[in-house]
C-alpha cells in the first residue's frame, strides 16, 4: 500500500514467484494515477501477470482477505489506515515502515519530569515518532499480533528507518495486558485520541 513506483512491489513480487517458487499474487495501491499506469505496463513487459497496480487511497481501498500487507513510508496517519486494512483482512503478516508522524504531536501535554527535554521541538518530535509507534505496536498486540519494532536500513539511507511487523497468533493471552499499557501510555502523555485506535475500536 502506498506503492509509488513499485520498487519495492515488484522486489517482493519476484521474490515470491521467482525466488522462492510460490505462486503469489501481488497488487500494489497507489494515489497517483501515472504511476500506477507507469507501473502496470512494466508489469505487463515484464511479464508478471499476477502484479497490478490499482488507483486509490489507502483509506478508500476495499481490500480483501490477504496473506501478507506490506505499507512503506506512508504518511502519516495513511500508515494506520494501512495497518487496520491488514488487521481488518486478517492478514497473517503485517510490515509497516512509517513516515511523518504528526498526528499526536499537537495532542501531547509532556509530564512534569520530561518538560525539561520535551519543551525542545526536535526532541518533542522525536519523543512523538517513538509514542506513536509504540501505541501502534499496542494496538496490533490487543489485535492478536505479535509485533516487532526495531531499525531495518542505515540512517545514512533514510532517518524513516523504523519497522513494525507483526504476525497474527491464535489466542488472546496478552490482550488486556497490551490494552493497559495502551491507556497508561496515553494518559501519561495527554494523548486524546489516536487514529488506528478509532478505527479498531476495540474499547
Amino acid at each position: 500500500m502506498g506503492s509509488g513506483k513499485g520498487y519495492l512491489t515488484f522486489a517482493v513480487y519476484d521474490y515470491f514467484n521467482n525466488a522462492l517458487g510460490v505462486r503469489a499474487t501481488v497488487e500494489g495501491v497507489e494515489a497517483r494515477p501515472e504511476l500506477v499506469e507507469l507501473c502496470n505496463e512494466t508489469a505487463r513487459r515484464a511479464g508478471f501477470d499476477r502484479l497490478s497496480f490499482q488507483t486509490g487511497y489507502i483509506e478508500d481501498f476495499g481490500l480483501s482477505a490477504t496473506d501478507i500487507l506490506i505499507a512503506l513510508h506512508a504518511c502519516d496517519t495513511a500508515t494506520d489506515d494501512a495497518l487496520f486494512k491488514g488487521v481488518s483482512a486478517g492478514a497473517s503478516i503485517i510490515i509497516t515502515a512509517p513516515c511523518c508522524h504528526k498526528e499526536l504531536r499537537p495532542q501531547m501535554r509532556p509530564p512534569e519530569p520530561l518538560r525539561g527535554v520535551l519543551r525542545h521541538g526536535i526532541l518533542l518530535e522525536r519523543e512523538a515518532e517513538s509514542v506513536t509507534d509504540s501505541l501502534r505496536a499496542l494496538l496490533l498486540e490487543q489485535a492478536g499480533y505479535k509485533v516487532k519494532v526495531f531499525e531495518f536500513v542505515s540512517t545514512e539511507h533514510t532517518r524513516k528507518n523504523t519497522l513494525i511487523a507483526a504476525v497474527r497468533l491464535e489466542g488472546t493471552s496478552d490482550r488486556e495486558e497490551a490494552l493497559g499499557e495502551y491507556r497508561a501510555l496515553k494518559e501519561f502523555y495527554g494523548i486524546r485520541e489516536q487514529r488506528l485506535e478509532k478505527l479498531l475500536c476495540p474499547f
